[in-house]
């Protein structure tokens, strides 16, 4: 048994596998483990690889003997495993995408078990020849990538033999061969396993290539096409996006040198002395398929920069375009914590995210990075407070103006490397914020206050977190506790969660911000809130309508629309003129003839921009919109001249839009947000029946009032002194949405001419908006450098359980000096008096 065990599993053989295992730790350890311990782990496995080198050649176990197959086909793994170990640290490949891992997996292991191959029963031996066809191929990119390194190897291979790595592919390859001829050639069915299975990888490839190519060559063509017309209105890059070819292969064309590696470029990186790189997504990603089809069909001629837009619009990348002054490569977020206060009798919430950040580094030089988030807020809601924990003590922000705070966190960011964190309003229900310096092995913590009104829909309140965009939360935890006014009824809690005792709702796990929590709309209390001298009072909504008869009917038709829609609204209005915008033929009357044409052509769109300044009678027209919930925001479009004959025409005229999908496009949510049109939602259904009735919704909004209608209620405004009733977050929403509608169109088109009322706005109600942002900086002196002060007459930073912030120790201090000297002035005589019968 001893002899049988020997002859099976050699000294060498075992000595191999024990060297095997360091090899796999090197490379696996890494990937759990937040050390940086791959350069110690790698000189540890090379080191241990010259060994076994030297006692292969020592024991002459290279030779030909009976166990030499087994020899090598542990020692071609080893080198194979230590490569990939090594390219942490040399970066020749970037990190290897999923399926590539899997496949190389299944290379290593059919290579250690082909020793063993005359062994296994009949099933085993078919699939380890199918495998092998199928895997075939991978030493043969490997080969023809590194290619251009072999000369330079061969010299390397006197510096500690390091750059022998380089030939693991080849030794592969080599042993490949010597299995095919010698154990799968002689066999027929093991032969046409093999030979089937590498035809099947084989015309994978090229069907890949094909695809590649098609979606490629059709990208580039609409792009030479619109760059050629030069439409003044519009730029290339749009028309690209309009009309971009389906599919995960036109994102991936557009990701060139962005997240997929191209021959052209290779494996460059811009991060040296930790310069800001572009960190998209998870990183760049190394694809042998996409990398043998770019290099025999070149890459897309559409330069990044347009690229990156286009990602922008179409697949939301926006977080990973922002503005960066350092790099942000490894932080990652540890934890998220979310407590709110709930009103269900208000319709409204203020819940407070804490977030911790930690810095990573994979590299030792690594130093100081700036994390960056994105917060995704539900509709309607507002930030009211930042704060930024220094030293283990929370500093909260001061609300100024958004030049005043850009101003400091890139002087302070840029030039003195100190703690500031801002936070800045963006289109499309989005706020940004930049915390400063994460040091390296450090976290940092900062907080963010979100109000929210409730969304009601059929009658239940809907409780919906933020979700955010940052550095990578995949093993963060999360901690949330929301804590009601009164406890509804009809309570559905999403899955992990629990009710617990006072009236709250806990949840504890793994970050997810995939859920809502509903429960029954009870009626709504008439709270009110008094501040500077004005009351807040919250009242039901009820919609009120209008008799309204268009004239004109204006179709904007896109990829998000149905058929079925279509078609009942023309067989509706088949008496009326009705007409679409097609972006390259402009306005074309939709008769009988045309009707399923001009369908089919627009809902090839991926999205549309209507052109409301073609409306000739805006007074008298309804514009039918759907969407997908894709498009260009309007400061994206700075470079046309659609945005400012869309800026100057609604201006003066206010259209009114009728919107039937699911969700709004970002262009049409901030139009709709800033009050610049008459906008009503509903669903198809809903619209056939208006249409019938001549019925739409009457607007009740104006300085005095303002309604949240996905909330079900709206906020008056008037002179006196109620009793406090509600939190403050009734001024605040009030004070943000009064922002918005004054600011119209000049809120995306005139962003630095604001009017000093409406910062004084802002500042009073401490809302961030387009004229507004919250600062966290480190020092007093740095506040008055920049001339950001707190305004006294103001409701400062939202807080938990309360009605605006507490006053902080200080100011206490200072209020209670204050009480004396005044109690003192007062009863001045008092105290003489006393003094004197003292005496």
């Amino acid at each position: 048994m001893d002899n049988r065990l020997a002859k099976a599993f050699p000294m060498p053989y075992q000595v191999g596998l024990i060297a095997l295992l360091p090899a796999l730790a090197g490379l696996l350890l890494p990937l759990v483990i937040a050390a940086d311990i791959t350069a110690p782990f790698f000189l540890i496995n090379h080191v241990v690889s010259l060994l076994y080198v030297f006692l292969l050649l020592l024991g002459k176990y290279l030779k030909a003997w009976p166990g030499r197959r087994k020899v090598m086909s542990v020692f071609i793994v080893i080198i194979f495993i230590n490569a990939y170990s090594l390219n942490r640290e040399m970066d020749v490949f970037r990190e290897s995408v999923g399926w590539y891992i899997v496949m190389a997996t299944l290379l290593c292991m059919n290579i250690l078990l082909w020793p063993f191959f005359e062994h296994m029963p009949k099933a085993v031996r078919y699939l380890q020849c199918i495998l092998m066809g199928l895997t075939f191929l991978i030493p043969v990119y490997l080969i023809c990538y590194l290619m251009r390194m072999y000369l330079i190897s061969l010299l390397g291979l006197l510096a500690l033999g390091i750059s022998v790595y380089t030939f693991s592919p080849v030794f592969i390859f080599l042993y490949n061969l010597s299995v095919i001829k010698e154990m799968i050639w002689p066999h027929r069915i093991y032969r046409w396993l093999y030979l089937g299975a590498l035809a099947v990888a084989t015309c994978f490839v090229i069907a890949y290539c094909v695809c590649y190519v098609v979606d490629k060559n059709e990208t580039d063509r609409i792009y030479r096409e619109a760059d050629m017309q030069k439409d003044p209105e519009m730029v290339s890059w749009l028309t690209v996006a309009q009309q971009l070819p389906a599919g995960s292969m036109s994102e991936k064309i557009l990701k060139t040198d962005v997240v997929y590696a191209s021959p052209e470029n290779g494996e460059s990186r811009s991060d040296f002395m930790n310069l800001p790189s572009r960190i998209y997504e998870d990183g760049s990603r190394h694809d042998p398929l996409f990398m043998t089809a770019a290099f025999f069909s070149g890459t897309t001629a559409i330069p990044e920069s347009d690229r990156l837009k286009i990602l922008d619009v179409i697949y939301d990348k926006r977080h990973y375009t922002e503005k960066r002054l350092w790099s942000g490569e490894d932080l990652v977020t540890t934890h998220v914590t979310a407590r709110a206060d709930v009103w269900p009798k208000l319709h409204i919430a203020y819940t407070e995210y804490t977030i911790t950040v930690a810095n990573e580094p994979k590299q030792r030089w690594s130093g100081q990075q700036e994390a960056i988030y994105t917060f995704h807020l539900p509709e309607g809601a507002v930030v009211t407070s930042l704060s930024l924990w220094m030293k283990d003590r929370e500093e909260k922000g001061i609300l100024t103006t958004k030049e005043k705070a850009t101003q400091a966190y890139d002087t302070i960011v840029g030039v003195q490397y100190r703690d500031p964190s801002v936070v800045h309003w963006q289109e499309g229900n989005r706020v940004v914020v930049r915390v400063f310096p994460v040091e390296q092995q450090e976290k940092r913590t900062f907080k963010l206050g979100v109000t929210t009104p409730l969304r009601l829909e059929n009658q239940r309140l809907h409780y919906t977190p933020v979700w955010l965009e940052g550095p990578s939360g995949k093993q963060a935890g999360q901690d949330v506790s929301l804590r009601f006014d009164t406890w509804p009824s009809g309570m559905q809690l999403p899955a992990g969660f629990h009710s617990g005792q006072e009236k709250t709702v806990t949840y504890h796990g793994t970050y997810n911000a995939d859920w809502t929590l509903s429960f029954a709309e009870e009626g709504l209390t008439n709270g009110s809130f008094h501040f500077n001298g004005k009351d807040y009072t919250l009242l039901p909504y009820q919609p009120a309508y209008t008799t309204f008869v268009p004239e004109q009917y204006y179709l904007d038709i896109n990829n998000g629309w149905k058929q079925e829609d279509y078609n009942n609204i023309c067989r509706l209005l088949q008496q009326q003129q009705v007409w679409v915008a097609h972006p390259e033929k402009g306005m074309i009357l939709i008769t009988r003839d045309n009707q399923g044409t001009l369908f089919e052509e627009l809902r090839r769109y991926r999205f549309s921009l209507f052109p409301f300044y073609k409306i000739p009678d805006p007074e008298k027209a309804l514009v039918i919109t759907a969407s997908n919930g894709i498009s260009p925001q309007l400061d994206e479009l700075e470079e046309t001249r659609f945005r400012w004959h869309v800026y100057d025409f609604l201006k003066e005229h206010r259209v009114r839009v009728y919107d039937i999908g699911e969700v709004a496009s970002p262009y049409l949510t901030t139009l709709r947000d800033t009050r610049v049109l008459l906008y009503e939602k509903g669903t198809p259904a809903d619209l056939l029946s208006q249409l019938q009735k001549h019925s739409f919704l009457q607007p009740q909004e104006n300085a005095q009032q303002l309604v949240l209608h996905h909330a079900g209620i709206r906020i008056v405004q008037s002179a006196g002194g109620v009793p406090v009733t509600a939190p403050d977050h009734l001024a605040r929403l009030f004070a943000y949405n009064d922002i918005m509608r004054q600011l119209g169109m000049r809120a995306i088109a005139e962003q630095n001419r604001y009017d000093s009322a409406l910062i004084q706005v802002a500042k009073q109600a401490y809302v961030v908006s387009p004229v507004s942002s919250l600062i966290v900086l480190e020092t007093k002196a740095d506040y008055e450098r920049f001339d950001i002060s707190n305004d006294v007459n103001s409701l400062k930073n939202a807080a938990l359980q309360g009605h605006g912030s507490v006053p902080e120790p200080h100011e206490w201090g200072l209020f209670s000096i204050a009480m004396l000297v005044l109690i003192y002035v007062r009863f001045e005589k008092l105290f003489r008096r006393k003094k004197t019968i003292t005496c």
